[in-house]
């Protein structure tokens, strides 16, 4: 994300930090209350703070790779219920700074395509993903049918091992967006 700086972060904070995917993306699973989620590419933390309202007791660990981005994230968590369980760190998708076998759930809201090496990103997230975890991919504005962008995700999904087991779309007013749920092929 060579192009994110402080700037930057701080305008999508402004503008997207709250943004209406990362509740509806998250309200559209049935997260375990004993989770580990991990959300590559958390931006503000939004989507890990709407995700403590079902994971009650587990662990909410948001990495991105602009450090500004991590200070805001944290800036707004400090005071949130569930801030004693929610961890952020900086990191890129392609060398993910967590433990393997970590996570039952990884998610990218709005981060995949910012990702430098999506075969490299989808890697590390097989790796952190546990045994049966999942992996949830949301896509602001839908993907249409037959476009080249789902057709990409497709085909580099499908490289990495995950098969498509869910794809829904979800909308609240004037925003739409596209959830995939995946899984690791044995």
């Amino acid at each position: 994300m060579s192009n994110w700086d402080t700037k930057t972060a701080e305008w999508y904070a402004e503008k997207y930090g709250e943004y209406a995917t990362n509740k509806l993306g998250v309200g559209a699973l049935k997260l375990p209350e004993d989770s580990t989620v991990v959300d590559i590419g958390c931006g503000t933390g939004c989507a890990l703070r709407h995700a403590s309202e079902q994971v009650t007791n587990g662990t909410l660990i948001g990495i991105d790779p602009v450090s500004r981005m991590v200070e805001i994230a944290k800036e707004q968590t400090v005071n949130h219920a569930a801030a004693e369980r929610i961890r952020f760190y900086e990191g890129a998708a392609e060398k993910l700074p967590v433990k393997d076998d970590i996570a039952n759930f990884v998610f990218a809201f709005d981060s995949f395509d910012h990702w430098h090496d999506k075969d490299q990103g989808l890697k590390e997230v097989r790796r952190i993903l546990k045994s049966n975890g999942k992996f949830i991919v949301v896509k602001d504005g839908g993907l249409p049918h037959g476009s080249e962008a789902k057709n990409a995700l497709k085909r580099a999904l499908d490289s990495a091992g995950f098969e498509l087991t869910k794809e829904e779309n979800l909308e609240e007013g004037d925003v739409n967006c596209t959830l995939w749920v995946c899984l690791a092929k044995n």
